[in-house]
């Protein structure tokens, strides 16, 4: 992975600063955090379970079924591109830098664009890319252009991925009702809204096919 923020020990032993005096802003992780209740001294005795109430937890608050847990969205951003042969890659100049990153290193040819090159060149790529909004620009993408681009995709064998870690607080621009249709995968993570970065938990969502 690459450095994006988050070390704060190192920063606290280098400059001789304790770590609780200083104001991280380097993760994008909602300091307000989700009240988690005390956990059972159990919970540390036992493996995770399949059907212990995450899936049905999560379908219900994004309102899809379809959906993979992953240890936070980073899995799923490192093995995308290894499920495509090298292909032509759009996605915006600035963006979350652990994208290009992984495209980049498995031999897919990146183009780094505005949001209006973008729009105007979906015709010549394979797979498009977005932070959906953006991180770190801000950009936002409504649901029914996306879906129109995912169309033009797909009828040529490319991809939509939406990452959508930072969309919670609007969740009418999300492309999870549109799971299920081809070309479409949608990265979201329960860390940065949640204040819960510490669980690595994230869902990944695709057509099956």
């Amino acid at each position: 992975m690459l450095e994006h923020g988050g070390g704060l020990l190192r920063a606290a032993a280098e400059y001789g600063i304790p770590a609780g005096d200083w104001l991280d802003l380097s993760t994008g992780v909602n300091p307000n955090g989700w009240p988690v209740p005390p956990l059972s001294a159990d919970s540390w005795l036992r493996l995770p379970q399949n059907h212990d109430g995450l899936e049905a937890a999560a379908a219900e608050y994004y309102g899809s079924g379809k959906l993979l847990a992953v240890a936070g969205s980073q899995p799923a951003i490192q093995l995308l591109p290894r499920l495509r042969a090298p292909c032509r890659v759009g996605m915006l100049a600035l963006c979350y830098a652990e994208h290009p990153h992984h495209w980049q290193k498995r031999g897919h040819q990146l183009f780094r664009l505005s949001p209006d090159e973008l729009a105007a060149g979906i015709d010549q790529l394979d797979v498009v890319l977005l932070c959906n909004p953006n991180n770190p620009t801000g950009d936002r993408f409504d649901a029914a252009l996306l879906e129109s681009w995912r169309q033009r995709l797909a009828a040529r064998g490319g991809w939509l991925v939406v990452d959508e870690a930072f969309l919670d607080a609007a969740p009418e621009d999300s492309m999870l009702p549109h799971i299920g249709k081809p070309g479409l995968i949608v990265l979201r993570s329960i860390g940065k809204f949640f204040g819960l970065a510490g669980a690595r938990a994230g869902r990944t969502s695709a057509s099956r096919d």
